[in-house]
C-alpha cells in the first residue's frame, strides 16, 4: 500500500512541477508582451510574479536586469544580470547585457572585458561583436579628444 502512496506522491509532485513551469513560461511571455507596449511597470509585475516561482531562471533575472537597466537603476541591473549569469546556459548573453550595461554608464574598459568574455564563450554570437566595437570606438575617440586637449594646451 504505501509503493502506491509513494507513486501517487510522485506523479503529484510531477505534476506541480509542470504546472509550475507552465505559469512560470506564461508570466514571461506576459512580460515580454507588455515590454514590447513600452509597459515597464506592468512587465516589472509580471516578471516579479515569475522570480517567486523560480527564482533561478536566467530569463526572468536578465529581464528585471534589462527593466532596471531602463529605470536608470545599474546597480540592481548589475545584480540582476550576475545573478542570471550563474544559472544561464547561456553566458554569452548575460556577458552581453553586462558589457551594455557598463556602456551606457561609460565604463568602457569593464563593457570591452563582457563584451571579450561573451565572445570566448560563443564565438558566433555577432551581438558581443558589435558591442565590443562599439565600446572600442567611443573608447578611441576619448582617448583621441583628450591627446586634441592635451595638445591645445601646450
Amino acid at each position: 500500500m504505501s509503493d502506491k502512496f509513494d507513486t501517487l506522491n510522485e506523479i503529484t509532485e510531477h505534476i506541480r512541477r509542470i504546472n509550475s513551469k507552465i505559469l512560470l513560461f506564461k508570466l514571461v511571455i506576459k512580460a515580454k508582451s507588455e515590454y514590447e507596449k513600452y509597459d515597464y511597470d506592468a512587465g516589472r509585475r509580471s516578471l516579479i510574479e515569475a522570480y517567486l516561482i523560480n527564482k533561478k531562471s536566467p530569463v526572468v533575472l536578465r529581464g528585471l536586469g534589462c527593466i532596471s537597466q531602463f529605470n536608470k537603476k545599474f546597480n540592481l541591473a548589475e545584480r540582476y544580470f550576475k545573478k542570471a549569469l550563474r544559472y544561464s546556459d547561456k553566458k554569452e548573453v548575460e556577458y552581453s547585457l553586462l558589457g551594455v550595461l557598463y556602456y551606457l554608464q561609460n565604463r568602457l574598459d569593464e563593457a570591452i572585458e563582457y563584451f571579450n568574455l561573451a565572445i570566448d564563450n560563443n564565438d558566433d554570437y555577432d551581438y558581443a561583436y558589435e558591442g565590443r566595437n562599439q565600446a572600442i570606438l567611443e573608447n578611441h575617440i576619448r582617448i583621441s579628444d583628450l591627446q586634441d586637449s592635451l595638445k591645445n594646451q601646450f
